[in-house]
C-alpha cells in the first residue's frame, strides 16, 4: 500500500479513504472522535495543546474532572478508528508531542477543502468550469453533522460565504453564454445553502423565463414570498416582484374569450373579507385610494401587531400559531368589501373602505375582543394602529398610538 495516498473529505461529511479502505462519520463513534480528527487535519502543520483540544471538545462548564484521562481516552478512540484504513494508521497519522497532538504532515494527503479553495481562486480560461466544479464539490457544506460545535460552525460559515461568492461570480458568466438551464440549476442548489439570498432567487427566475418556464419562475417567487415572510418577517424586493409580474403575464399566450375571462375572474360566493398576498393588497389599496379621491369617501388602514402579553418576544412556534388563529378569525369579522394581507411575520394589514378613524378603531376592538374570548390562554395580545386616509390624501397618517386594543 506504499503507493496509496490518503484522501480526506470534510465537505458533506467526514470521510477518510486509503486505497479500498475507508472510515467515515456514519459509524457509531462519538461525534468527539470525528470532531477531533477533522480539527487535527485542518490545523495540520502545528501541534494542538491539550488545553486547546479540551476547549474544542467540551464546553468550559462541562469539562471532565480528570481532563488528562478523558483526553487520553478520546485519542485512543481516534487512533482506533483510523486502524480501519491500514494497520498502524492511528499512531502513524496522529502524533503525540510534548505540547499536545499533531497530524503527521510527512505523509501525503489530499483534502477536499484545499481543492475547493483552489478551484474558487481559479482565474483564466478554466475559471467558469473550475467555479462550477467548486460549487458541485461543496455539497452540503463543511461537516454538516458537527455544526453544533462553535469551531465547526464558524468554519462552515466561512466556506459557505466563499461558496456563495463563487456562485454569484459564475452566474453572469453562464448568462453571457446563454447557459440558462445550468444557471437555473446552480441557483436552485445555492438557495438550499443560502435561502434568504434574494439575488439567487432573482437570477433563477430570470433564467427560467429565458427558458420559457414562466410558471416555474412564478412558483419560485411564490415559494420565496412565503419563506421570506415566515423566516425574516419581510417581503421580496421590487426586483423580484418585477420579475414575478413578467412571469405571470406570460403564463398563458393567445387571445382568451370574454366569457372565459369573466369565469377566471369570478370568486364564487364570497365569505368575509378578501384575504390576499401583500403585493396584491398593495394594488387593491392604490386602486381604493383613487376611488376615495373621486368619491370623497373616507378609507382606513388598520395594522394589527401580535405582541407578547407580558412583554418580551414570542417564540417562532407560538407566533405562527397565533397568526394562523388570527387568519381564521379576522376575515369573518370584516365586510365582504374589506381586504386583509399579512405584511410581516407578526402583522396583518386591513383595508377598510368607507370607514373613518372611529369606525376602523371599533373594527379592530371587535377583532381583539373576539381573539381574547376565543383564545383566553394565548400568551399573545394585539396592538392596533388605525390610519385614516382622508379624501384627496395619498398617504394615510396614523393618528393613534399602537396601544393594546
Amino acid at each position: 500500500m506504499e503507493n496509496q495516498i490518503l484522501r480526506v473529505s470534510l465537505l458533506g461529511g467526514l470521510r477518510f479513504d486509503y486505497g479500498e479502505n475507508h472510515v467515515d462519520d456514519t459509524s457509531g463513534h462519538s461525534k468527539k472522535i470525528w470532531l477531533l480528527l477533522a480539527y487535527l487535519v485542518c490545523i495540520r502543520g502545528r501541534a494542538a495543546s491539550r488545553e486547546e483540544l479540551a476547549g474544542l471538545l467540551w464546553p468550559e462548564d462541562k469539562r471532565p474532572t480528570n481532563l488528562t484521562n478523558a483526553m487520553k481516552t478520546t485519542l485512543f478512540r481516534v487512533r482506533a478508528s483510523l486502524e480501519q484504513l491500514y494497520e498502524g494508521a492511528g499512531h502513524q497519522l496522529v502524533l503525540s508531542r510534548e505540547s499536545g497532538y499533531a497530524w503527521n504532515t510527512e505523509l501525503p494527503l489530499l483534502l477536499d477543502v484545499d481543492e475547493f479553495r483552489s478551484l474558487c481562486a481559479s482565474r483564466g480560461e478554466r475559471q467558469l468550469e473550475d467555479w462550477l466544479q467548486a460549487a458541485e464539490l461543496f455539497g452540503e457544506g463543511f461537516l454538516p453533522k458537527l455544526r453544533e460545535n462553535p469551531w465547526a460552525a464558524e468554519t462552515a460559515a466561512q466556506l459557505r460565504r466563499l461558496y456563495i461568492e463563487t456562485v454569484l461570480g459564475a452566474l453572469p458568466l453562464l448568462e453571457e453564454r446563454r447557459r440558462w438551464k445550468d444557471a437555473a440549476e446552480l441557483c436552485r442548489e445555492a438557495i438550499l445553502r443560502d435561502p434568504l439570498n434574494e439575488e439567487l432567487y432573482c437570477r433563477r427566475m430570470s433564467a427560467l423565463l429565458r427558458m420559457g418556464e414562466n410558471r416555474a419562475a412564478a412558483l419560485v417567487y411564490e415559494d420565496m414570498n412565503q419563506f421570506f415572510l415566515s423566516q425574516a418577517g419581510a417581503l421580496p424586493g421590487e426586483e423580484a416582484q418585477t420579475i414575478y409580474r413578467r412571469a405571470v403575464s406570460g403564463v398563458s399566450s393567445g387571445a382568451v374569450a370574454s366569457a372565459a375571462i369573466v369565469d377566471q375572474l369570478s370568486e364564487g360566493t364570497p365569505s368575509g373579507a378578501y384575504f390576499c398576498e401583500y403585493d396584491v393588497f398593495r394594488a387593491i389599496y392604490r386602486l381604493q385610494v383613487r376611488d376615495s379621491a373621486r368619491s370623497g369617501e373616507e378609507t382606513s388602514l388598520a395594522v394589527l401587531t401580535v405582541v407578547h402579553k407580558y412583554g418580551g418576544e414570542l417564540n417562532r412556534r407560538s407566533l405562527d400559531l397565533v397568526m394562523g388563529n388570527l387568519l381564521r378569525l379576522i376575515p369573518e369579522l370584516l365586510r365582504h368589501g374589506d381586504a386583509v394581507a399579512q405584511c410581516s411575520a407578526s402583522q396583518y394589514v386591513l383595508l377598510l373602505p368607507r370607514a373613518g378613524f372611529q369606525d376602523g378603531r371599533e373594527v379592530c376592538r371587535r377583532i381583539s375582543r373576539a381573539f381574547a374570548r376565543q383564545y383566553p390562554h394565548s400568551p399573545a395580545t394585539l396592538q392596533v394602529t388605525v390610519c385614516p386616509l382622508k379624501p384627496g390624501e395619498q398617504v394615510p397618517v396614523p393618528v393613534d398610538d399602537p396601544t393594546p386594543a
